[in-house]
């Protein structure tokens, strides 16, 4: 392999433009941007499964009044999963957001384009590992699901753009068999 020389010319350089004074600006207004036209996001994370501390099989059931047969108790179950607990868990952002559609030829905006079951949200980049944990992502009162992730920013990368593709979530089957 031969490395040849580029025709780069940079003599007309003269030091005055101060780089970190731009990129200072330019984190300061989108910052500004974020508190001043940001909507809130929830990102919905993977459910932490832990042990239940409280022993099933060694204490009576739960007990709970009857009014079909008077002071009867019935078990009463908590919890689907016994000896089971489930810690779902949410994070809020504040993101910028557009909502598809958006066309070939309507791109002034740099996000590329959408269709109309997708968004593009700009988050922080300290997001990054909650992300990485997402199952889905709530806009509004609507679900979605993440397609991709593109890191920006002026020199270092402070912002992602995260690309979201609307999902139909359906209840999972009931663990009771009787149900259905």
């Amino acid at each position: 392999m031969v490395l040849l020389n580029n025709n780069e010319n940079f003599s007309a350089a003269s030091g005055l433009i101060n780089a970190g004074f731009l990129e200072n600006i330019y984190h300061s207004v989108i910052d500004e941007a974020f508190l001043d036209l940001g909507r809130t996001i929830t990102l919905h994370l993977h459910p932490i499964i832990e042990q239940d501390d409280a022993g099933t099989q060694s204490l009576p059931a739960p007990q709970q009044y009857n009014p079909f047969f008077g002071q009867t108790p019935i078990p009463k179950s908590t919890t689907g999963h016994p000896g089971v607990k489930i810690t779902h868990r949410d994070v809020n952002y504040e993101a910028q957001i557009k909502v598809g559609p958006l066309k070939v030829g309507m791109n002034e905006t740099g996000m590329g384009d959408l269709d109309d079951n997708e968004a593009m949200v700009t988050l922080v980049v300290e997001a990054l590992p909650h992300l990485e944990d997402t199952i889905a992502v709530s806009i509004e009162g609507r679900r979605y699901s993440i397609e991709e992730t593109r890191p920006i920013g002026f020199s270092t990368r402070r912002y992602i753009m995260v690309k979201l593709r609307e999902i139909q979530e359906q209840e999972g089957p009931s663990p009771d068999n009787t149900i259905g």
